[in-house]
């Protein structure tokens, strides 16, 4: 975070900088020819005033005109009441119910094969049921009970493969998450992958499932399609199809009160907030 922040700093500030000069430059120079009196101001005077003002220029520009500095977004819409939020956090420091992308066997194994230890799934497993493989396993299998399956062969893994857009509902030491099929996992190599159908028909199973269990709680949405799925467009894209799936849903019926996109902070060079907020509002 740090790192990406002095980046925008070494970009952004210099030209807020010149921006400042051209700014006092257009000024002063009228008044010199229009009155003919001279203006008392050294070079490095100049430079260093518009090196202070630049400094407030790179804050404004970067919250309400350029948006590289901004962090968190609220977009209202008039066809329904649900409060929706964009910002850049970690997803399980949330509070309220937390959407989480697996893949369409729900399997429990993180070996980097079955389950990569870096996607959302694996984590998940890891930081709740590191130790208890075996309830997680109990809660998706009453959850999906019902479900029409189709059973597959494997030498390792959960061999009920179930449609993209299921979605479970599981608790863990007072946690709630929803975990909805986003992938369709190749047998052969256990790659993953996904496209523009199966990602709205994930974002859609956890806002239906949502309306169930929610009950007005805050609902953490993550950035889907961006990792192992391999849906291969970009960030800014992806974020549009997710709001395009909440305001469809929610203008059928209320999923709940707030909806939160939570954006990895290692996107924040790839996304624009306010360029968003414009698109949407």
């Amino acid at each position: 975070m740090v790192i990406t922040f002095l980046k925008k700093i070494a970009w952004y500030y210099p030209k807020s900088v010149f921006a400042a000069l051209g700014l006092f430059w257009l000024v002063i120079e009228p008044i010199i020819g229009l009155t003919g009196n001279t203006i008392n101001l050294s070079y490095w005077q100049l430079f260093g005033l518009s090196a202070s003002i630049g400094v407030i220029w790179f804050i404004l520009d970067g919250i309400w005109f350029s948006g590289y500095l901004k962090n968190r977004i609220e977009i209202t819409s008039n066809g329904f009441d649900t409060k929706i939020i964009i910002k850049f956090s970690d997803l399980f420091n949330e509070e309220g119910w937390k959407a989480i992308p697996v893949n369409d066997f729900f399997d429990s194994i993180v070996d980097d094969r079955h389950i990569s230890s870096k996607s959302l799934h694996g984590i998940l497993i890891k930081r709740y049921w590191g130790g208890n493989t075996n309830d997680w396993d109990q809660q998706v299998e009453e959850q999906l009970s019902d479900l029409t399956v189709t059973d597959e062969t494997r030498p390792k893994g959960k061999t009920k493969r179930y449609k993209i857009g299921t979605a479970a509902v599981l608790r863990k030491d007072g946690d709630r998450f929803i975990c909805v099929a986003s992938t369709h996992t190749n047998i052969s190599n256990l790659e993953t992958k996904a496209n523009t159908v199966d990602l709205h028909h994930a974002i859609c199973g956890v806002l239906e499932t949502s309306r169930s269990c929610c009950s007005n709680e805050t609902l953490s949405i993550p950035l889907f399609g961006s990792g192992l799925s391999r849906i291969g467009l970009k960030n800014n894209i992806l974020v549009d199809h997710i709001l395009t799936a909440i305001f469809e849903e929610s203008k059928k019926s209320k999923v709940t009160d707030v909806i939160q996109i939570i954006l990895p902070k290692n996107k924040r060079d790839d996304i624009n907030l306010l360029s968003i907020k414009r698109d949407w509002s």
